[in-house]
């Protein structure tokens, strides 16, 4: 135990000499992790936005006029029986005369003295297939079938939602990784600079006989140090922000926005590691300079 205090002590007392970089790759640190947490946090309300979208897909095959009960029975079979379909709903003429209705605010048989709307079915897809080349694979299966007059589906969301997604991970792919490198080009630059302050106390150290693991260890605790320091802090950011919104904003849509505990565990986790990583990689090269 006295042994750690003593390592404590000691990598505070790194920290408190090379006073200005500390400080400055800890609120690095923290910038990096606030806007880190902040873009995945809007990555995620965004990818459940698409997945709302996608819930709204589906598919309609219109029928032909000159099919019997015992054709239309077959096909709601086949249709069932079609890889990627989740389910079915008939609706028939009298059905799309209904629906016509509701959504126009008039009669059309009334007008035209005939129904000339044809029965369908409305087909639901599975979630794996609920993207721009599964639904196209599925509509040209559904066109093979006989008695089935065309298949129509939002082909153009479709596509809008696939291209969108596969943007919003390559951006948060590009701007997370851009950040982390950043923290730990900083973090490593503070120990450095840490080192070559305690260069004569590392020099001393290495006279009296102390591993070089021993001498690394206080630099390390002070990598973590700042790493969680920042971390706590972008985490506390996050969550003060989130918390005003919501009570500000008093919606309760707003409560799916506050992530659970683990959310702000993990950047401090993640934030603390990063320091470790960076310090060990400053210490491997430059207290082997030190002490050879």
């Amino acid at each position: 135990m006295s042994r750690f205090l003593f390592l404590l002590r000691e990598a505070f007392s790194g920290l408190g000499r090379a006073k200005l970089s500390a400080v400055f790759s800890i609120v690095m640190v923290t910038l990096a992790f606030t806007l880190l947490g902040s873009f995945y946090l809007t990555s995620v309300q965004a990818e459940k936005f698409m997945d709302y979208l996608k819930g709204k897909v589906e598919l309609e095959a219109f029928l032909s006029d000159s099919l019997d009960a015992q054709q239309t029975h077959d096909i709601r079979s086949a249709l069932l029986a079609t890889k990627g379909i989740s389910g079915v709903t008939y609706v028939s003429k009298d059905d799309a005369a209904g629906i016509f209705k509701e959504e126009f605010g008039q009669d059309i048989r009334s007008v035209l003295d005939f129904n000339p709307l044809p029965a369908s079915f409305r087909i639901f897809v599975a979630d794996r297939y609920k993207n721009s080349s599964g639904v196209a694979s599925i509509a040209s299966r559904i066109e093979k079938i006989s008695g089935v007059e065309s298949v129509k589906y939002r082909k153009i969301l479709l596509t809008l939602i696939d291209r969108r997604v596969k943007l919003l991970y390559g951006v948060m792919v590009g701007f997370g990784g851009a950040l982390v490198l950043l923290s730990i080009f900083l973090v490593y630059n503070s120990m450095r600079l840490a080192i070559s302050h305690k260069k004569r106390i590392i020099e001393t150290m290495k006279l009296v006989g102390a591993s070089r693991s021993f001498v690394r260890m206080p630099f390390l605790l002070g990598g973590m140090i700042e790493g969680f320091a920042g971390g706590a802090i972008a985490a506390g950011a996050i969550y003060g922000v989130l918390h005003a919104a919501v009570v500000l904003m008093q919606d309760n849509i707003l409560i799916d926005v506050m992530p659970r505990p683990e959310f702000f565990a993990s950047v401090v986790g993640l934030a603390t590691l990063l320091g470790l990583l960076s310090t060990l990689f400053a210490t491997r090269r430059y207290i082997k300079e030190a002490l050879s």
